[in-house]
């Protein structure tokens, strides 16, 4: 298990957990990704950061390898309730497009992003210096399915599930995992940020 620890004085493009290809079993499988998240000040001083929480992960970097573009399947998890495609952006007339103030599905390619709208949970937001478990599988069908649970383990909504487009152009045969942070750039003071107890793997379908 690893811990990620975050702070309003980190660089987001060098604080991040990525791992860039994890071993992936033969045949059918589904790829899955457990942690615990605590937040303190983050969501009050940097409102609209979230996080980018990805499976089936490739995370592409300029020259100087700075991160560049996500490529990958799995969820938002903080505020992206005022995310919306610009003007005659190809996505700008799909239906089902809106992000959340708790946590939604999210498909990622360089260039692109889709959040479903009808996977958001949590629509009061997440509280501060509250521990949540955060639980994200990510299949061969491309479905991603996410829940989230209080720090007694109940869940806090029923499963969120989404089989995501095949017209999205998400690398195919990626395997890595990726948690980034997607930072408000209006911050009115510090904050801190706790990811604990980060496990992945694959599984069998069911």
């Amino acid at each position: 298990m690893t811990d990620l620890l975050l702070a309003s004085d980190d660089d987001e493009r060098t604080t991040l957990y990525e791992v860039p290809e994890t071993p992936r079993p033969p045949g059918p499988a589904l790829q899955w990704l457990a942690f615990r998240f605590r937040s303190d000040g983050l969501l009050t001083h940097s409102p609209g950061s979230h996080f980018a929480v990805v499976l089936r992960a490739r995370l592409l970097r300029d020259a100087r390898g700075w991160p560049m573009a996500i490529s990958g399947r799995g969820m938002t998890l903080g505020d992206t309730s005022a995310a919306m495609p610009p003007p005659g952006h190809p996505l700008s007339d799909r239906p089902g497009f809106g992000g959340a103030r708790g946590a939604a599905a999210e498909s990622f390619w360089p260039g692109g992003n889709f959040l479903y709208r009808d996977t958001a949970v949590l629509p009061e937001g997440l509280t501060e210096r509250r521990w949540y478990g955060v639980e994200l599988e990510v299949d061969d069908a491309r479905r991603i399915r996410f829940r989230i649970r209080d720090a007694d383990g109940h869940a806090l909504h029923p499963d969120a599930c989404v089989q995501d487009s095949h017209e999205h152009p998400v690398a195919a045969g990626a395997t890595g995992v990726l948690i980034g942070l997607g930072r408000d750039r209006r911050e009115t003071g510090p904050w801190a940020v706790e990811l604990r107890d980060i496990r992945h793997g694959w599984r069998a379908l069911r």
